[in-house]
């Protein structure tokens, strides 16, 4: 159970911030019963980015290219709004459809003709959860109070407008501009949480956790607070059962997620009550808290995100770091080093950008080949992400514990998300047959965690 404090604890935080904000965001769409509204946004958010990438080379995790991806979703934004008020003949459901399918389309254009775009098409679905950062959940927590400000001010005429619309237009209100600034501000969501979360992760808390509430709950506050309760059981089962069992979290999340539903609709089906309904659907996911929490996970922990078949060839000659174009490139020197060379196929993966700028990955299956700590050391100085770099320090600890004691204390002085340090640490730990007393819930400078460091360099140079 405490890993989710000491190794999914900003995970789950980021998990929280997205779940508070996209709770309230849910009952309007299904009040307005347009159900696929954040996948569609999401789709033209991912153009947007892509198209940043491709016009603009700029990375998908970068300002402007967020800010690419946010212009565009509000232009749809305002096509939904005027669309919503001058067409009747045809549901506001079917032309968010159409919506979807052209932007995935435009997506799949761009994804062919862009080196990497590929790379923020994954980000979308996927979202990087496990790599949430203290940055990423501060900055979106207040990107999103502001978001939520707007929509506890205006509350009445959104709620207006999402109970009955044609009401709220017979009654003066100017529902076109209304409906614009409520879809401007889920777009402003969405673009925000997608990133993070993917869109697996964003779709069921966005619809999930209200629909469970829509059966056990009346009146707009009630079913607010009953989506915030089942969405953090839900998310904190989520992470615990990704970790255990060695399971995607996007995936893990919904699961927990739509298990509460069934649950749920079952029990209100045969006529349980309400409130016995939800206080059943609660039990069950605290029992799955409790059973998945309790004891150490039996699997190696290694990162969820998977990595596509990524050459890295190790050969007697010369290298070079400098890598080119979308393939990566060696050049001999005169020096007689090792040669290093990786490839990056356009398909799905984690990637990450090198000093050179271009996407590099790495497979664990061509690492452990590798026994020379030279080697690995080149692989290591190449990569800068924390997944790549675990696997290698990994190898490393592997190969030649004094070696690996050095590498390991470089990584973790870096203070990567708590995941990756615990590897790396189980593994160290593991090679030496003693527990440092490393606590991987604070930073590489604590006071503890040097105590523990010098007990592993103690425990290295005694024979």
């Amino acid at each position: 159970m405490m890993n989710l404090v000491s190794v999914q604890g900003v995970p789950y935080l980021a998990c929280l911030v997205m779940l508070g904000i996209l709770a309230y965001v849910g009952i309007h769409v299904l009040k307005r019963e347009i159900i696929f509204i954040d996948i569609a946004l999401a789709q033209i958010a991912a153009v947007g980015a892509i198209a940043a990438h491709v016009i603009f080379s700029l990375h998908g995790d970068s300002l402007a290219a967020q800010m690419v991806a946010l212009g565009t979703t509000l232009g749809v934004a305002a096509f939904f709004a005027v669309i919503r008020r001058k067409v009747r003949e045809i549901p506001l459901e079917a032309i968010i459809g159409v919506t979807y399918a052209i932007a995935a389309a435009a997506a799949l254009f761009l994804v062919g003709i862009a080196p990497g775009g590929h790379v923020h098409v994954q980000s979308m679905l996927s979202g990087s959860i496990l790599w949430a950062t203290w940055t990423d959940v501060v900055t979106s927590a207040a990107i999103l109070a502001v978001v939520a400000l707007c929509f506890f001010v205006f509350r009445k005429r959104f709620q207006a407008i999402s109970d009955d619309y044609e009401e709220a237009a017979a009654k003066g209100m100017n529902t076109m501009a209304w409906d614009f600034f409520f879809y401007a501000l889920v777009s402003i969501v969405i673009t925000t949480v997608v990133r993070i979360g993917g869109v697996v992760v964003v779709f069921s808390f966005l619809i999930i956790p209200v629909t469970t509430a829509t059966m056990v709950a009346r009146g707009w506050t009630s079913r607010l607070i009953v989506s915030w309760i089942l969405g953090a059981l839900a998310a904190a089962v989520g992470l615990l059962f990704a970790e255990r069992f060695d399971f995607s979290v996007g995936p893990a999340i919904a699961l927990w997620l739509g298990g509460a539903l069934v649950l749920t609709g079952v029990l209100r089906r045969v006529h349980v009550p309400q409130r016995v309904s939800m206080a059943a659907t609660t039990a069950l996911l605290l029992a799955a808290l409790l059973g998945v929490g309790i004891g150490n996970p039996t699997f190696s922990r290694r990162a969820r995100h998977r990595v596509d078949a990524v050459k890295v060839e190790t050969r007697e000659g010369t290298r070079s770091t400098a890598t080119t174009g979308g393939e990566g490139s060696v050049a001999a020197d005169a020096d007689g080093h090792e040669d290093v060379s990786v490839s990056t196929p356009v398909g799905h993966g984690h990637s990450l950008e090198s000093a050179a700028g271009s996407e590099e990955t790495l497979d664990e299956d061509q690492l452990v080949r590798i026994a020379d700590p030279s080697r690995l050391r080149v692989l290591y100085d190449r990569f800068t992400g924390p997944y790549e770099r675990s696997l290698v320090v990994s190898r490393v600890i592997e190969v030649d514990a004094r070696e690996g004691l050095s590498l390991a204390l470089n990584y973790l002085e870096e203070d990567p998300p708590p995941l990756f340090r615990e590897t790396v640490l189980e593994k160290l730990e593991a090679r030496i047959g003693i527990d440092s007393g490393y606590d991987i819930g604070q930073p590489f400078a604590a006071a503890l965690n040097q105590a523990a460091v010098a007990r592993l360099k103690k425990q290295i140079k005694t024979p």
